[in-house]
């Protein structure tokens, strides 16, 4: 949506095709959380180690799920490369330089007319334990690099509840990133989408791309239900699902479904404020309607399986955290957890996005491997891309996220 609402503004002709119905996807049922802060790639040192830890441990914040997908496999063997302290440090600096006109260009899709419930309260970290929150806010603060204000020391458990009187007597200790934003990640699609739509661009739902038609260095068409519809240009921005359309093009692209769980629950006081638990790796999200509780990174091939152990994982974890956990909406006492969702976040072996034209194709561009940083870095990623297509001319900004930096082990 992105994309295509920077592409129509600076001039193109879009169509943009969408399988189902817009904004149903991965961004759907997200936490909503706008944190440059969080550019640190999932792809960390530590990850490797939590993913063996977390084989026969459903409940593990990450969990590795053998299956029957040789793609999750090759993208493991990959992802071993960037499991080191020098791959994370060049990422986050890829990723933070990426994100750095986040807030401002929200404020300008606002003044554009985008209404999506955005909020500034911040980000409140909170863990049980000093040692992992002063990790966590020690690895926080290179963010300072970039503009943020990072604070010093940590807050004590009476500080954390002072801020947010929800929270137990088990978060006792933690800190805040004050400039952090979240927004209704529902809303925004369907912002964008009339965004896009007054800028001139075609939204066709229910639609889908079933194959790319092209010549040596130049795509022609897409394949949709209706036959080929000829183009000037592609780009793919469709999550886990795009590496389906390049392979019979013979070009393999290294993702795999980072799949993550969330519910809401109507909770009679909400928290003011977005909050990590750091400890869990669970986000809670205050929306008007209720409390979204997401959580979870599963590897375990690209599918959409909903496995109920882990939505139970994460609200018995969760409910430690807050007092009046079970105090619902009357008569929701027993149902299951409402908007209950899986999603697959597209993954690359080192965590980063692609966003790039698509070698040897001189009119075939990508933007995907958003990993969990989708709603942050749509607004700068768009941008970004759209000025690559219409300049022709790649921004220095967009170096690190080239797809050819896998070339050599896929």
């Amino acid at each position: 949506m992105s994309v295509a609402y920077y592409l129509s503004q600076g001039g193109a002709e879009v169509a943009l095709f969408e399988r189902g119905v817009v904004g149903r996807g991965c961004t759907w049922g997200g936490a909503g959380w706008i944190t440059p802060s969080e550019s640190a790639p999932v792809v960390g040192p530590q990850a490797i180690r939590e993913a063996v830890y977390s084989l026969g441990r459903p409940a593990a914040p990450l969990y590795l799920r053998p299956a029957l997908d040789l793609g999750l496999y090759r993208w493991l063997l990959q992802a071993i490369r960037y499991c080191n302290s020098a791959a994370a440090a060049r990422g986050l600096r890829a990723v933070a330089e990426l994100s750095r006109p986040t807030f401002e260009l929200y404020d300008e899709l606002k003044r554009a007319g985008l209404a999506a419930g955005m909020t500034s309260y911040g980000l409140l970290h909170v863990f049980g334990r000093a040692r992992p929150a002063a990790r966590s806010l020690a690895s926080a603060a290179v963010m300072r690099h970039y503009g943020y204000a990072v604070p010093d020391d940590l807050l004590t458990g009476t500080e954390l509840r002072k801020l947010e009187p929800t929270l137990s007597r088990r978060a006792e200790t933690g800190y805040l990133i004050g400039q952090e934003r979240h927004i209704d990640p529902a809303q925004l699609t369907d912002g964008l989408a009339g965004l896009a739509r007054k800028a001139g661009a075609e939204i066709w739902e229910q639609t889908e791309v079933r194959g790319i038609d092209g010549t040596a260095r130049q795509v022609r068409a897409v394949v949709t239900g209706n036959g080929p519809l000829p183009v000037t240009g592609v780009i793919l921005a469709g999550g886990a699902s795009c590496g389906t359309l390049l392979r019979p093009l013979g070009i393999r692209l290294p993702l795999t479904a980072g799949k993550g769980y969330s519910f809401l629950r109507r909770l009679r006081t909400l928290p003011r404020r977005p909050i990590h638990l750091g400890d869990i790796k669970v986000a809670v999200t205050p929306f008007a309607r209720g409390l979204r509780v997401a959580g979870t990174m599963e590897l375990s091939g690209n599918n959409e399986t909903l496995r109920r152990s882990r939505v139970r994982a994460i609200a018995r974890g969760t409910a430690r955290y807050f007092d009046g956990w079970d105090e619902l909406e009357p008569g929701s006492n027993g149902r299951e957890p409402e908007e209950l969702w899986v999603g697959r976040r597209p993954l690359t072996p080192d965590g980063l996005p692609i966003l790039d034209r698509v070698h040897p194709f001189e009119n075939l561009f990508i933007a995907t491997g958003h990993s969990m940083l989708g709603v942050t870095l749509a607004p700068a990623s768009g941008k970004a891309l759209a000025g690559y297509v219409l300049s022709g001319q790649r921004p220095e900004l967009l170096e690190p996220f080239r797809w050819q930096r896998f070339a050599s082990t896929s």
